[in-house]
């Protein structure tokens, strides 16, 4: 009686090596990829050049040579925060006062977008946030003085201010003047 052995499969390491290491790297690479582009994006020369740490910066409109911002809308005036919260809460303000779209969004250092406030949800109140670092960042009653406590993901992250654009010339000092009025500042 003739025992038959298996052909060993010589190929079935190599292809489960390769298969694993691009399925490591994939998950590296999705996981890793958000974190690299908000630090660019938070820490790099743009940000440096234009002094935005817990203070507001305003770029100059965007057209096609101008792009600070990832994909920007040449029908939109952003204005820029780089929060920290490792040294305590940062306030942030603003009224607008405009009948057109505004908005104010919060993004974690790893780009999730955890807060936003607009025009209508702001229905032409003033906005005044308390930013205070999770889920440990508790707010002494003192500190908030009226303003609406946001807990951060993140200790660093982004602010973003948009105000829609009609035509940039014909209304410049009221855009300019309403979007100055954002104020980001530790306290």
């Amino acid at each position: 009686m003739t025992h038959t052995v298996p052909a060993s499969k010589p190929w079935r390491y190599p292809v489960l090596s390769v298969l694993g290491t691009a399925v490591l790297v994939h998950f590296i690479t999705v996981w890793f990829t958000p974190y690299l582009v908000m630090k660019v994006l938070m820490d790099g020369p743009t940000a440096q050049s234009m002094n935005m740490h817990n203070q507001a910066a305003f770029p100059p409109p965007v057209d096609a040579k101008v792009r600070t911002v990832v994909m920007p809308s040449p029908d939109l005036l952003y204005s820029v925060c780089v929060y920290d919260l490792t040294k305590g809460p940062v306030r942030i303000s603003a009224n607008p006062r405009l009948s057109s779209y505004w908005s104010i969004a919060l993004y974690a250092s790893n780009s999730d977008n955890f807060f936003v406030v607009n025009d209508q949800k702001a229905a032409g109140k003033a906005v005044s946030l308390l930013l205070v670092s999770g889920p440990g960042g508790t707010v002494p009653d003192t500190t908030s003085s009226g303003s609406q406590v946001v807990v951060s993901p993140s200790t660093k992250g982004l602010l973003l201010m948009r105000v829609l654009v009609g035509d940039y010339q014909i209304e410049k000092a009221v855009l300019e003047a309403s979007r100055r009025t954002l104020v980001c500042q530790e306290i």
